[in-house]
């Protein structure tokens, strides 16, 4: 995946999902990551700064268009050198567990996908990225009643559930684009995820079983990760 042009590689620690490793299968892989990283001479910035709150910024529009363009400030300082950033993706396990795993697994940022309290993200290691879910019955409001300033940095919006494939209504993620950047999943694959870049102009992409062989949950397709990768960066 790194390979093929990937800027974030994730780890699934959700025990009930299929696509789970445990912490110790996760430093294995991210060893290989990391000797990648080495071999190629790439940089990792420094996120600790993303973390911090900035009380000034009261609204939701204000303090994620910021942090997205720190986030990014970040990585164009290390333009064409930049690495992989490893995101561990969790779902309501205790600030204990995540922080170890972080800190174990050698990870970048921490995703939050179940109903961790917002706070939760000042005591992690890593900046988070908040999970917002979209069903058929969400509405704009409800999706800016889960965005809070001055927790996690970074948004992701997915299907309800997550780790479904199901692509959720698109119109509403593109409303909310326009004042509020964020990562988009669900039902993403090489096929649409051009379209979802030009339709919604999200902040990022995520994929998982999108680029999956096909009837073989949780084991990866690298001719399919290049293409959704060439495809969304097209």
């Amino acid at each position: 995946a790194a390979k093929s042009g990937a800027d974030l590689l994730g780890f699934i620690f959700v025990k009930k999902s299929k696509r789970y490793i445990s912490p110790d299968q996760a430093v294995e892989i991210v060893g290989a990551v990391d000797k990648y990283i080495e071999e190629k001479k790439l940089i990792t910035p420094d996120f600790k700064g993303l973390r911090a709150p900035d009380a000034e910024l009261k609204d939701g529009s204000s303090w994620y268009s910021a942090k997205a363009k720190e986030f990014v400030n970040l990585l164009s300082q290390k333009k064409g050198s930049v690495a992989p950033l490893k995101v561990g993706v969790f779902m309501n396990h205790s600030v204990e567990d995540m922080n170890s795993i972080a800190e174990k697994a050698n990870l970048d940022l921490i995703q939050l996908h179940g109903k961790e309290p917002d706070h939760i993200t000042t005591s992690l290691v890593r900046p988070a990225i908040r999970v917002v879910h979209v069903d058929s019955s969400s509405t704009l409001d409800d999706l800016k009643a889960h965005i809070k300033p001055g927790n996690a940095p970074l948004l992701l919006l997915d299907s309800a559930g997550g780790g479904t494939g199901k692509v959720f209504d698109w119109s509403l993620a593109t409303k909310l684009s326009g004042d509020i950047p964020f990562f988009l999943a669900g039902g993403l694959n090489p096929g649409n995820v051009g379209d979802a870049v030009r339709g919604v102009s999200p902040f990022g992409v995520d994929v998982c079983g999108g680029c999956e062989k096909d009837g073989e949950k949780g084991v990866k397709d690298l001719d399919k990760i290049a293409a959704f990768c060439a495809n969304a960066k097209k």
